[in-house]
């Protein structure tokens, strides 16, 4: 199947419109329509209805557009693998900063001095941008709670446990640990639970299981923004113990504690990952036990 036709034919599938496609991918009317026609051809499939004034596509017609948006799609995301390779050796990461920014720094400042010809790009995401990202080839790795799913492969860095986060004058600040009749009644403060599905299920879980009823007062795109909310005295946190939240933030450990999570690296399954790749990780494996 020749994509240069393939990709052409789903311009003309945009516009239902022989000569509007023609105008889109800079050919005149009858060489586009030359051109379908040995699409049509070689493939050995009727594409279109053919009317005096219209064109409408047949069933395999349909089928050729829905699935050649797809077949386009993956042939782009290894055209762009190819230009990096060739053009030069590149990384990119997206991690969770409550949860890598620490062992990402560490393995970043090591790797930078072992592969000066790598480049090294980070993304602040959250975990839908991170497995969504992984799938069409944005990312090479992220950094993040490891889960469950047929379509990742994840290295273990390091158990994380949550903490209890506190403004500095609040009254729990005073308390050397949090007890789950403490948070009751509390304000909560949590990050998006679109965005961080994950945290979301451990919060809501030690609540549950604890009998714990907190209003939920406010929800932040990330770590940073949820400290400016408990700066600002607007509630308390449920966060990852290695969480940079300042000076004006306490941080207090929970008793009983809830059940840690794993933080890993993550990759596509199945995926040859290059070998700057595969040193990237080990760095990130020297770091989370350093």
């Amino acid at each position: 199947m020749n994509l240069e036709h393939l990709r052409n034919f789903m311009e003309v599938c945009k516009e239902m419109n022989i000569s509007a496609a023609a105008r889109r991918v800079r050919l005149t009317q009858p060489a586009l329509s030359r051109q379908m026609a040995v699409f049509e051809n070689d493939t050995g499939w009727s594409l279109f209805e053919r009317g005096a004034k219209s064109i409408k596509l047949t069933r395999a017609g349909e089928v050729v557009k829905r699935l050649g948006a797809d077949l386009i799609g993956r042939v782009d995301v290894v055209e762009r693998q190819m230009r990096r390779e060739i053009d030069g050796e590149e990384i990119r990461i997206a991690y969770a900063p409550s949860l890598g920014g620490e062992i990402l720094q560490r393995a970043m400042a090591r790797f930078s001095q072992l592969h000066p010809r790598v480049r090294v790009s980070i993304s602040d995401s959250t975990s839908e941008q991170m497995t969504s990202g992984l799938r069409d080839g944005s990312y090479d790795l992220v950094i993040g709670v490891s889960m469950t799913h047929p379509d990742f492969e994840w290295v273990p860095l390091r158990q994380e446990v949550f903490v209890t986060a506190v403004p500095e004058k609040h009254a729990l600040a005073r308390k050397r640990k949090i007890k789950p009749a403490d948070l009751d009644g509390e304000k909560l403060l949590l990050l998006f639970r679109a965005d961080y599905p994950g945290y979301w299920r451990e919060v809501m879980a030690y609540f549950q299981q604890h009998g714990i009823n907190a209003k939920v007062a406010g929800e932040f795109d990330g770590i940073s923004s949820l400290r400016l909310g408990l700066e600002a005295g607007l509630g308390v946190a449920l966060v990852a113990e290695r969480s940079r939240l300042g000076n004006q933030v306490k941080v207090k450990k929970m008793d009983p504690a809830p059940d840690p999570i794993c933080v890993g690296a993550g990759y596509l399954a199945g995926r040859e990952l290059p070998p700057w790749v595969k040193a990237f990780i080990a760095e990130l494996e020297m770091a989370a036990t350093g």
